[in-house]
């Protein structure tokens, strides 16, 4: 019986990886959604957020392949600069067009607010590098995920699986109150299913171009980061103590505009099969260079 899971796994290395990732995050966060707010429901979130480097992790292991060579994508960092200039300055360009298109039709947003201090900014970069989408998410969905489905399908439609995946993979975040997921109004939760499926086409563009984990993990730090610098005007989001649905919708639709057009300009530059010029090694290779 051992062997014959075993051999499941040799065969479905991705199917295995998306079940024990989903299995890690789910069984390790429930707890959390029938806790009172504490240190305790937090600790397990940030544990279980870590379901798809362990599975990864796992399933490499499982079968026969290399986890070090696997691990060794975190801190490959010898990209080239204009990797680094994109990872950092793609989700603020995204945000600088979001406020200027938002101000130009008379959005809910106010251009003369102070902007964020620095050292704000740099906890949150920290935070979303480690905790909140960077090393506890991207060696899983694109260290080992995109490579796997680039052999069977193009490489946008291997990213748009994992985006999908990705996104029903945070379902728990949803369910327990003390979290910002919990709090989306509806149309919040659309703009952010959408939102999540058009960023993986771009963060498998860059795991195509560089075959770095480490590049991917700063690119979706800087996307959850930027999302703070973007001048919403509280009183007009937030009116007599009610959401304005249309404010926040405004804002959903002219930010996906704003990335749609990205994930757009990208498959037409570069080809919907490699969505990136450079090539990245294959699966065996990562699993066993």
């Amino acid at each position: 019986m051992a062997d014959s899971r075993i051999l499941w796994i040799d065969t479905h290395p991705v199917t295995a990886f998306f079940v024990g990732a989903y299995a890690y995050t789910w069984i390790i966060t429930a707890p959390a959604a029938f806790m009172q707010e504490s240190w305790i429901p937090w600790i397990l979130i940030y544990i279980g957020s870590f379901g798809p480097p362990v599975s990864a992790a796992v399933v490499t292991w499982l079968r026969g392949d290399d986890v070090r060579a696997w691990a060794r994508q975190i801190v490959r960092w010898r990209v080239g600069l204009s990797w680094w200039v994109a990872a950092f300055g793609i989700p603020i360009a995204i945000i600088g067009v979001t406020a200027v298109v938002l101000a130009a039709i008379g959005g809910p947003v106010d251009l003369e607010q102070p902007t964020q201090s620095p050292v704000l900014i740099a906890i949150v970069f920290i935070f979303g590098l480690t905790v909140s989408g960077g090393l506890n998410e991207e060696p899983g969905w694109r260290g080992f995920a995109q490579p796997y489905l680039n052999e069977r399908y193009s490489a946008l439609t291997a990213s748009l699986i994992i985006g999908v995946v990705w996104a029903g993979w945070h379902l728990p975040y949803f369910l327990i109150p003390i979290t910002p997921h919990s709090g989306f109004t509806f149309v919040n939760q659309i703009g952010w299913f959408v939102g999540i499926v058009l960023l993986s086409v771009v963060l498998a563009w860059a795991y195509n171009g560089t075959g770095s984990v480490l590049i991917v993990m700063v690119l979706h730090a800087m996307a959850n980061t930027a999302d703070i610098l973007l001048p919403l005007a509280p009183d007009l989001i937030v009116v007599d103590g009610v959401i304005d649905e249309t404010a926040v919708g405004t804002v959903v639709i002219v930010q996906l505009a704003v990335q749609l057009l990205v994930v757009v300009a990208l498959i037409a530059y570069y080809g919907r099969d490699s969505l990136a010029r450079g090539a990245i090694p294959g699966a065996d290779d990562i699993g066993r260079g």
